[in-house]
């Protein structure tokens, strides 16, 4: 991250939702409010280099800043005459979440010993012999990756794969970094960046032929970061009221639709056989021990409705850990 991207991020965040940065003057930003809240943030890490441009913020600064972001972010703000800026759009994009939400994951470690005190963050899965940056750096200039990897059972069988990679593309799921890489032996595989890698060296040789990569295609009906070939299909879902809310707020995969709401969404009692505290969603994704272990975190709380092929896969699993207890 750059000291010119935190500044363009930080005049979007301001501009889109001014009243978390102490403006209120209906929704507009006046250019001396915008200037303020930026100077503020600067005086507020005045020790830190990395926003040493929030302090750059002139009229034609502002002006080019705002046209890199409806390039970058396809977001378009817009300025009225004697009110100031505002943004057009009533909704934040999916791609802008993105942003935002790496953004802010990314700032939170940057600021990590400073709020340590303030804010609690999970451990890092990365084994020492991988650096996301540089790796990051690989993947944008196309080089060469040399990697030894040695997996576990439920990776592939106790399997070793080494050779040289394209790589494609770093994913984070539930505390753990994989990264998706490329070569002939292989195909497209995916490694977990822990202690399973046992080298790594990142090649400056440009590939020669690389291969084109969407990792939105790619993971489309996954839910995580497992591709096994399965047919994906629509899952039906019953969720319990009080936690049809949150999985609306934390869909459990991009094609989430609802089916139908609970017909009582707030009740104080959790009568689980009160049909009227259920309602319905479905996902569309490949049924596979990715999903499983998905729908198990949701203990009670959610069941599967159709079709029965998943909904007897779920229950065997249920009456296996049921016969550890007996």
């Amino acid at each position: 991250m750059t000291p010119e991207f935190l500044r363009r991020y930080y005049i979007l965040r301001i501009i889109s939702n001014p009243k978390v940065y102490g403006i209120e003057k209906n929704g507009f930003v006046p250019l001396t409010d915008l200037q303020n809240a930026l100077h503020q943030l600067r005086v507020n890490n005045i020790d830190d280099p990395l926003y040493d441009k929030l302090s750059q913020n002139g009229q034609k600064t502002i002006k080019r800043d705002l046209e890199k972001i409806k390039s970058y972010y396809q977001t378009i703000i817009l300025h009225k005459r004697n009110y100031g800026y505002f943004v057009e759009e009533t909704e934040v994009t999916e791609s802008l979440k993105v942003v935002y939400e790496k953004t802010e994951i990314y700032l939170l470690h940057h600021h990590a010993h400073k709020w340590k005190s303030y804010v609690s963050t999970s451990r890092n899965s990365l084994s020492a012999q991988v650096d996301l940056v540089p790796l990051i750096h690989a993947i944008e200039q196309q080089f060469m990756v040399e990697l030894d990897y040695q997996g576990w059972y439920d990776d592939n069988g106790f399997q070793n794969v080494s050779g040289f990679f394209q790589p494609l593309h770093l994913k984070e799921i539930n505390k753990s970094w994989y990264l998706i890489a490329h070569n002939q032996q292989y195909g497209t595989y995916t490694f977990c960046l822990d202690d399973r890698i046992k080298s790594f060296k990142i090649n400056k040789q440009h590939i020669k032929h690389p291969i084109l990569f969407n990792a939105f295609d790619y993971f489309e009906n996954a839910i995580g970061i497992l591709k096994t070939g399965m047919k994906p299909e629509w899952i039906h879902i019953k969720v319990s009221n009080h936690h049809f809310k949150y999985i609306l707020n934390n869909p459990l995969h991009h094609s989430q639709h609802i089916v139908a709401p609970p017909l009582r969404l707030d009740t104080d009692e959790l009568d689980y056989s009160n049909p009227d505290i259920w309602g319905e969603l479905k996902i569309f994704i490949e049924p596979n021990y990715e999903f499983l272990m998905e729908i198990l975190r949701y203990n009670l709380w959610v069941r599967i409705e159709s079709p029965l092929h998943v909904k007897n896969y779920v229950k065997e699993h249920l009456v296996r850990i049921l016969n550890y207890y007996e």
